[in-house]
């Protein structure tokens, strides 16, 4: 007689616990897929800044990304081998068996985690892993690219084959949204990049990444003032730290637009002060689709296209050395090895 499972391990976070207060459950619910949903089986997920404010339940991060009820499971980014479909006449583009990858949707109805054995995704919202390209490395290549390639195209509205090459600013170029925006940019949009980092990042910005040109912070704090001074003018500005002070729009060409990925006080007064203006300032809320992933894939898939660091790697049952290592210094992805990490 076949034995149909219904539970699973998953990690279970506490709301406003320590690392170690974060515990293995081995009888979480396991998901089942409705009609327009496949049930993956995780084999990598990823750390991610929102982490730590969801458990933390910092206003309003956390009841924007996650639903803010126990018992609580987080993980977003993800890779895996679909296990069952919902159904056969609503899911015609995956089947069981195909890897794939993508990230939970960040919204305040969300209740998963892919640090757990299963999740269900709708079938339109993840896509076809690259066959060329690792499970860690494509679980690491999600909601940080995603975000990169959204924030430049929908909001900055970047194009490719542009008439005139596109000119881009981007702050924070050593983070994950960052580095993928200058790779994204660059490659796919034929841009012309100017990237702002620290001394420790200057390399690796410009080698690795391949900006054109590369702003040291520490050597040059002043660089936004300079920029001004010089009419530097640039068709997308993205602020991945949301650190610029206004006055950066005045690098901005006449239709150009200023990108953060959340919302901030001086985001609302560069729109307030704007208005009037062909300038725009947003901010980027990234989805999961299967369309983008699959850019994403193919960059990935290319030569020299797009890179993503991975710092380290930690099996699930690790999860406080792995959050201990994503608070401090780290240079990429903290990478979450699900399938065969509970023991």
């Amino acid at each position: 007689m076949n034995v149909v499972c219904l539970i699973m391990h998953a990690l279970q976070f506490k709301f406003k616990g320590k690392p170690e207060d974060h515990h293995i459950v081995h009888d979480a619910p396991k998901p089942v897929p409705a009609k327009d949903e496949v049930l993956v089986k995780v084999k990598s997920s990823a750390l991610d800044t929102v982490t730590e404010p969801i458990i933390e339940k910092e206003f309003p991060v956390a009841y924007i990304l996650h639903k803010a009820k126990n018992p609580l499971y987080l993980g977003y980014h993800f890779s895996g081998t679909v296990e069952a479909v919902g159904s056969q006449e609503q899911v015609s583009d995956l089947k069981v068996g195909d890897d794939v990858f993508g990230f939970l949707q960040y919204n305040g109805s969300q209740t998963q985690g892919a640090f757990a054995e299963y999740i269900t995704v709708k079938h339109n919202e993840c896509a076809t892993k690259p066959s060329g390209i690792d499970f860690d490395v494509a679980a690491a290549s999600t909601t940080e690219p995603i975000t990169a390639l959204q924030a430049l195209r929908d909001m900055g509205g970047l194009r490719e084959g542009a008439d005139t090459q596109q000119t881009i600013l981007v702050v924070g170029a050593a983070g994950g949204v960052g580095s993928a925006a200058v790779q994204i940019a660059k490659n796919l949009f034929g841009a012309h990049v100017t990237a702002v980092c620290s001394t420790k990042d200057v390399k690796q910005v410009k080698s690795e990444f391949g900006a054109h040109i590369v702003i040291d912070r520490s050597v040059e704090p002043g660089y936004v003032q300079k920029l001004i001074e010089e009419k530097a003018k640039f068709d997308v500005i993205l602020d991945t730290p949301c650190v610029l002070p206004s006055s950066a729009t005045k690098l901005l060409k006449s239709q150009g637009t200023i990108v953060t990925t959340a919302p901030s006080g001086t985001m609302y007064w560069n729109q307030i002060k704007m208005i009037f203006s062909s300038k725009t300032a947003t901010w980027i809320m990234c989805d999961s689709n299967q369309k983008d992933l699959n850019i994403i894939g193919k960059l990935l898939s290319g030569q020299d296209q797009l890179t993503v660091p991975i710092d380290s790697r930690f099996k699930v049952k690790d999860m406080a050395q792995a959050m201990a290592k994503h608070a401090g210094s780290h240079n990429g992805r903290v990478v979450i090895q699900v399938e065969n990490g509970w023991e």
